[in-house]
């Protein structure tokens, strides 16, 4: 049996974006999760100890949202489900993270992300100032 928690439009202040007016202050994402809860025993037992309080939950993505400054929304998904698979006993992360954008016409843009508890996933590293248009 394996259980999930869903969160969907979650709206948190980020500090998010490559260009000048980003850099200014946050930005609101709109973040969608689904958990794949480890074992757990909630179902049976009703007990919070038994399962991922919400509440600290929530108040740990906008911690995290707010920590630094992301440039890219692919970074920022990826290291924000790399932080929730070490930090909780979830089995799987699945994120999709929504940022507004206006430059062409206003629209949302998505990134998601799924991942495994236990995967090796590569290490992040920044990137120099100058190299993220080098693509």
């Amino acid at each position: 049996m394996s259980a999930s928690i869903i969160l969907k439009n979650l709206r948190v202040p980020a500090k998010i974006g490559v260009y000048p007016h980003e850099k200014e202050g946050s930005q609101t994402l709109k973040l969608d999760l689904q958990l794949t809860l480890g074992k757990t025993s909630a179902s049976l037992t009703d007990r919070l100890r038994d399962t991922v309080d919400y509440d600290v939950l929530i108040r740990y993505i906008k911690q995290f949202a707010q920590s630094e400054h992301f440039e890219l929304l692919e970074r920022f998904t990826y290291a924000l489900a790399a932080e929730l698979l070490r930090d909780f006993p979830l089995q799987a992360c699945e994120l999709t993270a929504w940022k507004h954008i206006a430059a062409h016409a206003p629209t949302e843009i998505a990134v998601r992300v799924t991942m495994q508890a236990g995967a090796d996933w590569p290490e992040m590293h920044r990137v120099d100032e100058d190299d993220r248009f080098n693509d």
